[in-house]
């Protein structure tokens, strides 16, 4: 009976400790930004404008706008990219839109390469409002698609369940960051303990324009499941809604053709 005492206290003990580490350190878990010199000067072979946003006093958002070679210019995709590094590295896959007849306005978020300011939930919403408005002045929504990829699936689908975008694409989505987390760890009261929430599974029923999932089945970030379950929020079956990489990880699904004909195919219209 001590014995199983002992265990069980034991158990409780690291229990809290890796609550307490989860509390604790959960920005440095969920945010991998790298920081780049202001004067650093961007180099990619598409033709590009660098551009700054001042969201509020104090805070810079860094960001590139790539226009499409094309005549016919369709619109403007609006995307919002992962949780590591910045502009530097998702820069490159502006060319995926750009040859689709679309120009693509990439931002990084506060803190990451050039862009300041204090990182919070409700801030990187507030910044991504903003960014879209801007884009409201240039182009009709009709012709605004919002992209999100990684972490910022949960920011795309809180931007588009509040305004009228042409489409939501959304790039290997989660439920919500407490449903990550609990394929790691589960057990763990996360949705009490965790600073962000990024809640894509309350805000996608909000959305009113067509949604289109891309995920790969061997996502060891992201489960594969997870877009499984937002195509049943949605009441939609996957093949409807979800493009499915078979082999596809968390980072490559660019290195997939088929990811590139289905794009191709949702930005056809």
């Amino acid at each position: 009976m001590k014995t199983l005492r002992k265990v069980i206290t034991y158990l409780l003990i690291i229990y809290v400790l890796l609550v307490a580490i989860a509390v604790l350190f959960q920005e440095n878990f969920l945010f991998r930004n790298t920081q780049i010199a202001v004067d650093y000067q961007y180099e990619f072979k598409d033709n590009f404008e660098e551009m700054w946003f001042t969201p509020e006093a104090n805070v810079k958002l860094n960001a590139l706008y790539f226009k499409t070679d094309s005549t016919r210019r369709k619109g403007l995709v609006v995307y919002f990219h992962g949780n590591a590094d910045d502009l530097r590295r998702w820069g490159k896959h502006a060319v995926d839109f750009t040859k689709n007849d679309y120009d693509i306005l990439m931002i990084d978020y506060r803190q990451f390469g050039k862009s300041t300011g204090e990182l919070s939930e409700k801030a990187l919403h507030a910044d991504a409002h903003y960014v879209y408005e801007w884009a409201k002045k240039r182009f009709p929504e009709n012709q605004i698609i919002v992209y999100g990829r990684s972490l910022g699936t949960g920011i795309a689908t809180k931007l588009a369940s509040e305004n009228s975008p042409k489409m939501l694409l959304l790039e290997t989505p989660y439920v919500s960051l407490g449903d990550v987390a609990s394929s790691y760890f589960p057990l763990m009261p996360y949705h009490s303990i965790l600073k962000y929430q990024f809640r894509t599974d309350l805000c996608i029923r909000q959305v009113r324009c067509p949604i289109h999932f891309f995920h790969g089945t061997k996502d060891a970030v992201v489960p594969y499941k997870s877009s499984m379950k937002l195509a049943e929020i949605l009441n939609k079956e996957p093949s409807e809604i979800l493009t499915t990489i078979p082999g596809g990880g968390h980072k490559n699904l660019g290195e997939f053709a088929l990811y590139h004909v289905a794009l191709r195919e949702v930005l056809r219209d």
